[in-house]
């Protein structure tokens, strides 16, 4: 394939689809009207984690094996593992017998002792379901990675200025949409509004005198991200990763919120499941829009009802855990002029015709 691509967006998507483009000797070129990571993928808790979906899952594997090889020593060899917390042991144990249904994340039953044992920082009483799932690493340098293999096999960044969708198609042979939150804006008049919204997460970056030995997250927050229903705005998380420890985090549909508004709820409510947070020194507040999709999962693929226009988002707040499988797949499906490849439950076309 000779014609030209163009990539809209510069997150973890679209600089993994130019990265496997270039490799295959495809001209590429990577617009973002900010910079490379400046979405989601660069202001996240920085957490490669299983999706919790099925569909999805195969794209987790894959992203483990490509980041392990694009970062090397810096992408874990085993996962942390993730503490799902409950304050009775009926949660716990609804905990256990949900994520049965993924054998690969070995789901644990831990009680009050145990969970205490497994991780010191918890308060008294907590039940936990503990998860073999989780690599901490740094959003945006491995974001940059990837854009920097990318750009060594040939593809070309044109960062910093306006993205006007007509002109890029009118002068491009192929297009990709992975804009992230902002992809149903773009592509307006052809997905519908909602095909993918902002859901709007806060973190507040502290120092501890000591920090978590595993990934701590509320048991309500995985399944507020895949099944779409929230059940809780503002679930707690204290996530490690090699930037930054996070307390977090929001799920917000709407305007943009406000980090400074946010911390003080974030962290004091993060104080009953682990007191320390109350003596944490806060270094500041990161804000971004996780990109949702009307059904959670990603869409990938053509746009439905037109011919060299593809899109890629809608990870939520999975980006980094399958972006990279997700810009593999793409850069197959535009090699190859067709989306057929792609998993039917992730594909583009069930957005349907505009």
């Amino acid at each position: 394939m000779d014609d030209a691509v163009t990539i809209i967006g510069a997150g973890i998507v679209g600089c993994s689809a130019a990265y496997f483009l270039a490799i295959a000797g495809v001209p590429v070129t990577v617009l973002d009207p900010v910079g490379i990571a400046a979405g989601a993928s660069g202001r996240n808790n920085g957490l490669v984690e299983h999706p919790y979906d099925a569909a999805s899952a195969p794209l987790f594997d894959q992203t483990v094996e490509i980041m392990r090889e694009i970062l090397g020593s810096a992408m874990p060899q085993t996962p942390v593992g993730a503490l799902l917390l409950a304050e009775d042991e009926l949660a716990a144990r609804g905990l256990v017998d949900h994520y049965a249904q993924f054998p690969e994340l070995r789901p644990v039953l831990l009680d009050p002792d145990s969970a205490r044992e497994a991780e010191p920082l918890l308060a008294d009483g907590m039940w936990g379901c503990l998860l073999d799932t989780g690599y901490p690493i740094s959003p945006r340098e491995a974001t940059t990675a990837v854009a920097e293999r990318a750009r060594q096999a040939g593809a070309r960044f044109e960062l910093g200025g306006p993205v006007n969708l007509d002109e890029v198609r009118s002068a491009s042979d192929q297009v990709l949409v992975a804009a992230g939150a902002w992809s149903s804006q773009l592509l307006k008049g052809l997905v519908a509004p909602n095909a993918v919204s902002p859901l709007w997460g806060v973190i507040v970056l502290v120092e501890m005198e000591r920090g978590p030995g595993h990934a701590i997250i509320e048991g309500t927050v995985t399944r507020g991200l895949t099944t779409g229903k929230v059940e809780n705005e503002s679930p707690f998380t204290l996530l490690p990763s090699p930037s930054w420890l996070a307390v977090g985090s929001t799920l917000l549909p709407g305007n943009e919120p406000s980090g400074e508004e946010w911390a003080p709820r974030l962290l004091s409510r993060g104080t009953k499941f682990v007191p320390s947070i109350q003596d944490a020194h806060v270094q500041g507040t990161l804000v971004c829009a996780r990109p949702k999709s009307f059904d959670s999962r990603p869409i990938l693929g053509r746009v439905p009802g037109q011919d060299r226009l593809w899109l890629g988002s809608g990870h939520g707040g999975r980006g980094l855990s399958l972006g990279a499988a997700s810009g593999k797949l793409l850069a197959e499906a535009i090699i190859a002029g067709s989306d057929a490849a792609i998993p039917a439950p992730l594909r583009a076309d069930r957005l349907g015709a505009s």
